[in-house]
């Protein structure tokens, strides 16, 4: 009797812990605040040696004070021989990235000079404005921008 009251007590233990137990835990971190300022609209053309990249800014409040929200920018690039350009809506390869501080934030939006070096190359951009921890918030639109 007393075995049978003892197993009967543990079984109900057991039941009444793990019923405590289930559900969803939370991320076992402190939830970052999410950054999704971007560069809108954006546009480029050739200025002298250089491909000028022009956008505007969403997701900052005051452009004034963009080294409050920002860090800068990351801008992907990718050259081709016009001969052989990526199909329409097919995926580009961006051969690498051009990192820039808050200065090409202005008050105007986002404006930043990309060196040019295949006059005649085709090149895709793209831009992720960068979170203050360095962070890369969500991508522009992606540009061609044609050789000269």
């Amino acid at each position: 009797m007393k075995n049978a009251l003892f197993s009967s007590l543990v079984v109900a233990g057991a039941i009444l812990f793990l019923a405590c137990g289930c559900g969803k835990k939370g991320d076992p971190f402190i939830a970052q605040k999410e950054f999704n300022a971007t560069v809108e609209d954006l546009r480029g053309a050739w200025e002298g040696e250089y491909i000028v990249l022009r956008g505007s800014v969403e997701g900052i409040p005051d452009l004034s004070r963009a080294a409050d929200f920002t860090s800068g920018a990351r801008v992907y690039y990718g050259a081709y021989d016009p001969a052989e350009p990526p199909c329409e809506g097919c995926p580009v390869r961006y051969h690498g990235y051009h990192e820039y501080g808050v200065d090409v934030l202005t008050e105007n939006g986002f404006i930043c000079r990309v060196p040019g070096k295949i006059k005649d190359g085709l090149y895709f951009f793209k831009v992720h404005l960068m979170s203050p921890d360095g962070d890369p918030g969500p991508p522009s639109d992606r540009i061609r921008v044609p050789g000269l």
